[in-house]
Protein backbone atom coordinates (compact mmCIF):
# COMPACT_ATOMS: atom_id res chain seq x y z
CA UNK A 1 0.00 0.00 0.00
CA UNK A 2 1.56 3.29 -0.87
CA UNK A 3 1.80 6.63 0.87
CA UNK A 4 -0.10 8.33 -1.25
CA UNK A 5 -3.76 5.69 -1.23
CA UNK A 6 -3.16 6.21 2.75
CA UNK A 7 -3.33 9.95 2.38
CA UNK A 8 -6.61 9.51 0.13
CA UNK A 9 -8.25 7.40 2.63
CA UNK A 10 -7.60 9.66 5.49
CA UNK A 11 -8.90 12.61 3.39
CA UNK A 12 -12.15 10.82 2.66
CA UNK A 13 -12.31 10.00 6.22
CA UNK A 14 -11.14 13.41 7.72
CA UNK A 15 -14.09 14.77 4.74
CA UNK A 16 -16.62 12.65 6.60
CA UNK A 17 -16.93 9.84 3.87
CA UNK A 18 -17.92 6.69 6.13
CA UNK A 19 -18.88 4.32 2.88
CA UNK A 20 -16.78 4.49 -0.89
CA UNK A 21 -19.06 3.23 -2.76
CA UNK A 22 -17.30 1.98 -6.48
CA UNK A 23 -18.81 0.91 -9.38
CA UNK A 24 -16.75 -2.19 -10.61
CA UNK A 25 -16.58 -2.56 -14.66
CA UNK A 26 -14.37 0.49 -16.03
CA UNK A 27 -13.71 1.77 -12.38
CA UNK A 28 -11.81 -0.70 -10.07
CA UNK A 29 -11.70 -3.34 -13.01
CA UNK A 30 -10.04 -2.06 -16.55
CA UNK A 31 -12.54 -3.30 -18.86
CA UNK A 32 -16.07 -3.88 -19.33
CA UNK A 33 -17.55 -7.38 -18.16
CA UNK A 34 -20.90 -6.46 -19.25
CA UNK A 35 -21.55 -8.94 -16.18
CA UNK A 36 -20.62 -11.90 -19.08
CA UNK A 37 -17.22 -11.99 -17.49
CA UNK A 38 -15.97 -15.99 -18.61
CA UNK A 39 -12.57 -16.34 -16.81
CA UNK A 40 -11.74 -17.53 -13.75
CA UNK A 41 -11.81 -15.32 -9.93
CA UNK A 42 -7.73 -15.34 -10.61
CA UNK A 43 -8.23 -13.53 -14.37
CA UNK A 44 -10.31 -11.43 -13.22
CA UNK A 45 -8.11 -10.01 -10.12
CA UNK A 46 -5.64 -9.39 -12.77
CA UNK A 47 -7.67 -7.02 -14.62
CA UNK A 48 -8.09 -5.06 -11.33
CA UNK A 49 -6.47 -1.46 -11.65
CA UNK A 50 -3.30 -1.37 -9.55
CA UNK A 51 -4.11 2.19 -7.99
CA UNK A 52 -8.21 1.35 -7.13
CA UNK A 53 -6.52 -1.99 -5.44
CA UNK A 54 -4.20 0.87 -3.52
CA UNK A 55 -7.25 2.36 -2.35
CA UNK A 56 -9.16 -0.20 -1.73
CA UNK A 57 -6.24 -1.61 0.57
CA UNK A 58 -5.65 1.63 2.11
CA UNK A 59 -9.39 2.51 3.11
CA UNK A 60 -11.12 -1.07 3.82
CA UNK A 61 -9.58 -0.79 7.46
CA UNK A 62 -11.68 2.92 7.81
CA UNK A 63 -14.17 3.14 5.89
CA UNK A 64 -16.77 0.92 4.61
CA UNK A 65 -16.36 -0.25 1.42
CA UNK A 66 -19.31 -0.90 -1.13
CA UNK A 67 -19.12 -2.09 -4.74
CA UNK A 68 -22.48 -1.25 -6.68
CA UNK A 69 -22.91 -2.82 -9.97
CA UNK A 70 -24.93 -3.13 -12.70
CA UNK A 71 -23.63 -6.72 -13.38
CA UNK A 72 -25.41 -9.83 -12.09
CA UNK A 73 -22.16 -11.60 -11.31
CA UNK A 74 -22.00 -10.36 -7.88
CA UNK A 75 -20.49 -13.52 -6.39
CA UNK A 76 -17.78 -13.23 -8.79
CA UNK A 77 -17.08 -9.77 -8.21
CA UNK A 78 -17.66 -10.16 -4.49
CA UNK A 79 -15.29 -13.24 -4.42
CA UNK A 80 -12.50 -11.13 -6.35
CA UNK A 81 -13.20 -8.07 -4.22
CA UNK A 82 -12.95 -9.53 -0.67
CA UNK A 83 -9.23 -10.50 -1.50
CA UNK A 84 -8.38 -7.18 -1.04
CA UNK A 85 -11.47 -5.92 1.63
CA UNK A 86 -12.77 -8.68 3.66
CA UNK A 87 -16.28 -7.15 4.35
CA UNK A 88 -17.11 -5.55 1.47
CA UNK A 89 -20.42 -5.37 0.17
CA UNK A 90 -21.69 -6.33 -3.11
CA UNK A 91 -24.80 -4.88 -4.56
CA UNK A 92 -26.16 -5.23 -7.97
CA UNK A 93 -29.52 -4.79 -9.36
CA UNK A 94 -30.84 -8.22 -8.19
CA UNK A 95 -29.93 -7.14 -4.74
CA UNK A 96 -31.79 -4.32 -4.86
CA UNK A 97 -35.34 -5.44 -5.93
CA UNK A 98 -37.09 -5.21 -2.64
CA UNK A 99 -35.80 -1.53 -2.41
CA UNK A 100 -38.61 1.15 -2.59
CA UNK A 101 -37.55 2.69 -5.67
CA UNK A 102 -39.99 6.21 -5.03
CA UNK A 103 -37.53 6.18 -1.97
CA UNK A 104 -34.25 7.09 -4.54
CA UNK A 105 -33.97 7.86 -8.03
CA UNK A 106 -31.61 6.47 -11.16
CA UNK A 107 -28.19 5.55 -11.27
CA UNK A 108 -26.77 3.64 -8.68
CA UNK A 109 -29.33 5.38 -5.96
CA UNK A 110 -31.12 1.78 -5.25
CA UNK A 111 -27.60 0.07 -4.75
CA UNK A 112 -26.26 2.80 -2.25
CA UNK A 113 -29.92 2.62 -0.42
CA UNK A 114 -29.24 -0.96 0.10
CA UNK A 115 -26.18 -0.90 1.06
CA UNK A 116 -27.02 1.99 4.36
CA UNK A 117 -29.96 -0.57 4.40
CA UNK A 118 -28.25 -3.27 5.01
CA UNK A 119 -25.81 -1.04 7.29
CA UNK A 120 -28.47 0.03 9.53
CA UNK A 121 -29.57 -3.68 10.01
CA UNK A 122 -26.10 -4.08 11.90
CA UNK A 123 -26.88 -0.87 13.78
CA UNK A 124 -24.59 0.96 11.94
CA UNK A 125 -26.14 4.10 10.50
CA UNK A 126 -24.95 6.35 8.04
CA UNK A 127 -26.69 9.11 5.74
CA UNK A 128 -26.04 9.64 2.01
CA UNK A 129 -23.71 12.82 2.95
CA UNK A 130 -21.40 9.58 4.23
CA UNK A 131 -21.15 8.53 0.83
CA UNK A 132 -18.62 8.89 -1.57
CA UNK A 133 -19.42 7.13 -4.85
CA UNK A 134 -16.65 6.88 -7.61
CA UNK A 135 -18.04 5.35 -11.06
CA UNK A 136 -16.64 5.76 -14.67
CA UNK A 137 -20.62 6.63 -15.52
CA UNK A 138 -21.40 10.56 -15.48
CA UNK A 139 -25.16 9.60 -14.64
CA UNK A 140 -24.55 7.21 -11.55
CA UNK A 141 -22.48 10.23 -10.41
CA UNK A 142 -24.81 13.03 -10.69
CA UNK A 143 -27.96 11.19 -9.57
CA UNK A 144 -25.62 10.00 -6.56
CA UNK A 145 -24.79 14.14 -5.69
CA UNK A 146 -28.73 14.78 -6.27
CA UNK A 147 -29.36 12.42 -3.73
CA UNK A 148 -26.99 13.47 -1.37
CA UNK A 149 -23.59 11.82 -1.98
CA UNK A 150 -20.33 12.78 -2.96
CA UNK A 151 -19.31 11.71 -6.40
CA UNK A 152 -16.44 11.09 -8.21
CA UNK A 153 -16.31 10.77 -12.35
CA UNK A 154 -13.83 8.01 -12.59
CA UNK A 155 -12.10 8.42 -16.25
CA UNK A 156 -8.18 6.88 -15.17
CA UNK A 157 -6.67 6.55 -11.87
CA UNK A 158 -5.57 9.76 -12.35
CA UNK A 159 -8.52 10.81 -11.37
CA UNK A 160 -8.13 9.62 -8.08
CA UNK A 161 -6.05 12.46 -7.62
CA UNK A 162 -9.28 14.62 -7.14
CA UNK A 163 -8.96 12.57 -3.68
CA UNK A 164 -5.14 14.77 -2.54
CA UNK A 165 -7.51 17.85 -1.46
CA UNK A 166 -9.39 18.45 1.19
CA UNK A 167 -13.25 18.64 0.73
CA UNK A 168 -14.16 21.95 0.63
CA UNK A 169 -17.88 22.75 0.13
CA UNK A 170 -20.26 21.84 2.91
CA UNK A 171 -22.73 20.09 1.18
CA UNK A 172 -22.26 17.02 -1.09
CA UNK A 173 -20.52 17.70 -4.64
CA UNK A 174 -18.70 16.35 -7.04
CA UNK A 175 -15.49 16.38 -6.43
CA UNK A 176 -13.13 17.91 -9.51
CA UNK A 177 -11.30 15.41 -11.71
CA UNK A 178 -8.65 17.41 -13.44
CA UNK A 179 -7.91 14.24 -16.15
CA UNK A 180 -9.54 13.08 -19.91
CA UNK A 181 -10.68 9.78 -20.79
CA UNK A 182 -7.44 9.54 -22.43
CA UNK A 183 -5.25 9.46 -19.36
Amino acid sequence: MTNIASRRAQTLLDGGIKILALDFDMTICSIHTRGLFMGTEDDLTSLLQPGMVELIRAAAPKLQIAVTTFSRQTDLIGNVIRRIAPNTIVRGDFHCETINKSLVRDGKQTHIHSVLEELASRGQHFTPDQVLLVDDQENNVFHAVDNGSYGLVFHSVNCLSALDRPFSSPKPSYLKCVCHKNQ
